[in-house]
């Protein structure tokens, strides 16, 4: 099964007020109605759809997709490792494939949303 890198582009519309580096998630709806998340890492947001590619499952427990150490994004499920800011599988069953990107960005008041900044 071969998944794009992005989804179309919609219009923005909010997902957080706030979101902690290296906190939980903010969990949240893609376009087409599937799971996704935003993750600050190194003070950037990044969107990514909540699946991961080895098994589709979602990548969060409890709405943490941080490992141990902070540097990466893991899936719960099987130990896959991703990039942060790539969404590239650097460890585990599915090295090489990526997680599917969402466009998000940031406000000057904190808050995040989805799709393109205007």
């Amino acid at each position: 099964m071969t998944l794009s890198t992005e989804l179309a582009p919609t219009p923005p519309h909010p997902i957080s007020s706030e979101l902690a580096e290296g906190g939980l998630v903010a969990k949240f709806s893609a376009p087409d109605g599937a799971p996704a998340f935003a993750v600050r890492w190194n003070g950037s947001v990044y969107g990514y759809l909540n699946q991961c590619p080895h098994a589709g499952g979602p990548l969060d427990f409890e709405g943490q997709v941080l490992e141990s150490s902070g540097r990466f994004l893991m899936c719960a499920r099987h130990g896959a490792i991703f990039e942060p800011d790539t969404g590239k599988c650097v460890g585990g069953p599915c090295r090489g494939a990526r997680l599917t990107a969402l466009a998000v960005h940031e406000k000057a008041d904190g808050s995040v949303w989805l799709g393109p900044a205007e």
